[in-house]
């Protein structure tokens, strides 16, 4: 499948929609956790801080290494500039780990379209995540939880190149996918649960295929259990699920998770309805020419459809189970992560044993129309939802109003530290980005954030004040 002009200008367009993701990363600033831990990062030795964070709040033995020497512990000057980095590097990397995935799983398509695939994916992603701050934007949030998304799409690049070979795999091969189990699995809970789940599955199915046990997956699974047990008996885990009163309601944790997969993802069906148009007849393009393979065996539909929708709801089960509530929107954008590509996986299972010959089919429309349909398709990224939002907050200033009005704050509290005030900074509301969930400071100096904030910055005490941010007018 060669790549013609309108992939190449599908391309650009969707190049144009990343970098307007990019650019929004250098008006970002740090909130809520990124204080708390970076204060705790400065204050404590990092291997003494590490067993307070395992004993007394959660197991996450490789995403703690990260939060508590984030760019924050540098300070503003030199940190600021770090965390707006570390959200471009994250962006980049989700791509790249992306176009690898299709590179080795379809070594036959052109590289501008495997790239261009790789662009859509995660468009998609941000186009429909519940939440980009913390998917990207939001440091602490963002290397728990999209970090281990690109690890683990690496760690199921090398399956692929292990299950095309009849060799043993090297002692390379293990150590690297050892690494990657390890730094998932003590990323966050949910990961946790994917990783061990995923190799368990992966087991099954060579037994099914093969009649016989694969040791190179008997072996990582069993690294994966090992790390998960590591993370779920953290005492600290009893700690933080304390403050739940709702956690372990079996009941609770079973409807709502119900509830909630059925929730997101009929959401995200209706964002992948015409993109899943296309992705059918350029499967089937591929298939006639030759650079895309039928499954081998003909995998159960029902399975298939249903691999999404488990994964919504295992990620669901994990987190309504310790706390009874969904609290925020990090596990969600994690499980749309997965829930994509599992999708389209479904749809090539279900085109191959449902619609070719069935009422479902359809005839291959002028391949011409269909390609520049996708590129009309391609610039709904710059002007629709949520991406609409985004170009709306970088062409009005409002990222850069939030910037300056942030900026500002900075510049307040570097001076009152010098001198050294005893009593609490007020600040102006600042202007909020529309395309961004982001956790403003409190009105009151005793709430968490504030004093985090505070601590960090060796003030007193801030404050928000109740008056309304300055809009300019239109």
């Amino acid at each position: 499948m060669k790549s013609s002009l309108p992939y190449r200008i599908a391309f650009g367009l969707l190049l144009l929609a990343v970098l307007r993701h990019v650019w929004m990363a250098f008006f970002i600033h740090p909130y809520a956790d990124d204080f708390s831990y970076a204060v705790a990062g400065r204050e404590t030795p990092l291997g003494e801080r590490l067993v307070q964070e395992y004993t007394s709040w959660n197991g996450r033995y490789f995403s703690n290494i990260l939060v508590l020497r984030g760019p924050l512990v540098l300070g503003m000057a030199k940190g600021l500039w770090l965390y707006r980095i570390a959200a471009i590097l994250l962006i980049v990397l989700t791509w790249y780990a992306a176009f690898h995935f299709l590179r080795l799983l379809l070594p036959k398509v052109a590289r501008v379209i495997a790239a261009t695939g790789a662009l859509a994916f995660l468009l998609l992603h941000l186009h429909a995540m519940p939440d980009a701050s913390e998917g990207f934007y939001w440091y602490t949030g963002a290397v728990t939880y999209q970090l281990a998304n690109v690890l683990s799409l690496f760690l199921a690049a090398n399956w692929v190149v292990r299950s095309r070979s009849s060799e043993q795999p090297s002692l390379l091969w293990y150590f690297v996918q050892s690494v990657l189990i390890i730094a998932i699995a003590g990323s966050n809970e949910v990961h946790m649960a994917f990783v061990v789940l995923g190799h368990a599955a992966y087991v099954l199915w060579k037994w099914n295929e093969e009649r016989r046990w694969s040791r190179p997956a008997v072996v990582l699974l069993s690294l994966a259990v090992v790390c998960a047990i590591i993370v779920a008996v953290a005492p600290g885990n009893a700690t933080r699920e304390a403050l739940f009163p709702l956690r372990h309601d079996a009941w609770r944790t079973l409807t709502y998770s119900v509830a909630q997969t059925g929730r997101f993802t009929l959401l995200w069906i209706a964002v992948l309805a015409l993109p899943s148009f296309f992705f059918l007849a350029f499967l089937r393009k591929g298939i006639a020419q030759g650079v895309v393979q039928h499954l081998s065996r003909p995998m159960n539909k029902w399975l298939a459809l249903a691999i999404p929708f488990v994964l919504v709801f295992v990620s669901m089960v994990v987190t309504y189970w310790p706390t009874g509530l969904l609290g925020q929107y990090r596990t969600l954008n994690m499980a749309q992560f997965f829930f994509i590509p599992a999708w389209f996986f479904a749809l090539a299972v279900w085109d191959q044993a449902v619609f070719r010959g069935s009422s479902w089919s359809f005839e291959h429309p002028n391949p011409a129309l269909v390609q520049w349909a996708l590129v009309l398709l391609c610039t709904t990224f710059l002007w629709k939802g949520r991406d609409g939002r985004v170009t709306d907050d970088l062409l009005s200033g409002r990222m850069a109003r939030y910037d300056e009005g942030m900026s500002s704050r900075y510049r307040i509290l570097t001076g009152h530290a010098r001198t050294g005030p005893s009593e609490v900074i007020e600040f102006v509301p600042v202007e909020q980005p529309t395309s961004l969930i982001i956790l403003p400071l409190d009105a009151s100096e005793g709430h968490w954030m504030n004093q985090s904030y505070a601590k960090y910055f060796g003030v007193a005490g801030v404050r928000v004040s109740s008056a309304q941010p300055a809009v300019p007018a239109e």
